[in-house]
């Protein structure tokens, strides 16, 4: 009758590890984990991205989206990934850009979008550059895998 309490208590002591072991599903799904404009000099582009970053386990078939305003007017840029079990970052890059301005907040949108098309998440997140793109060349300074001089740049 001794061990009863210890095995009492050694049970109760396992519950609660696995309890607090548990996956919280409460909360936000995603959070930006940051993000920026890209200025390539050498190949004369400007890029744009955000890195979201799971919370919790994202719900199976689900999708996440980053929708980018776009510099040069129009509409925006969207970019969409299925979620993949158990990875926990997902990065969003633009194709070139153009029209970019120094000290102007540009809109970023995350979403998450559950398989039956419900949005689970939204996220609002601004990019800002300091500079303007036209400190990029006209051409590329350099071309090809191996950064060969572009002689239409001399």
């Amino acid at each position: 009758m001794r061990g009863l309490p210890v095995l009492s208590l050694g049970v109760g002591i396992l519950a609660l590890a696995l309890v607090g072991g548990c996956s919280d599903d409460s909360g936000d799904y995603i959070k930006v984990g940051g993000g920026g404009f890209i200025f390539n000099y050498r190949i004369a582009e400007a890029t744009a991205g955000v890195i979201a970053e799971s919370q919790r386990d994202l719900p199976d078939g689900a999708t996440i989206g980053a929708s980018f305003e776009n510099p040069a007017g129009g509409e925006p840029i969207v970019i969409a990934k299925l979620v993949s079990h158990g990875r926990k970052g997902y990065s969003f890059d633009t194709p070139p850009l153009s029209g970019i301005k120094g000290g102007r907040d540009y809109a970023v949108t995350v979403r998450v979008i559950g398989a039956d098309g419900t949005e689970l998440q939204k996220v609002d997140y601004q990019l800002r550059s300091d500079i303007d793109q036209s400190v990029l060349p006209d051409k590329p300074l350099t071309i090809g895998p191996s950064y060969a001089r572009n002689p239409e740049s001399q």
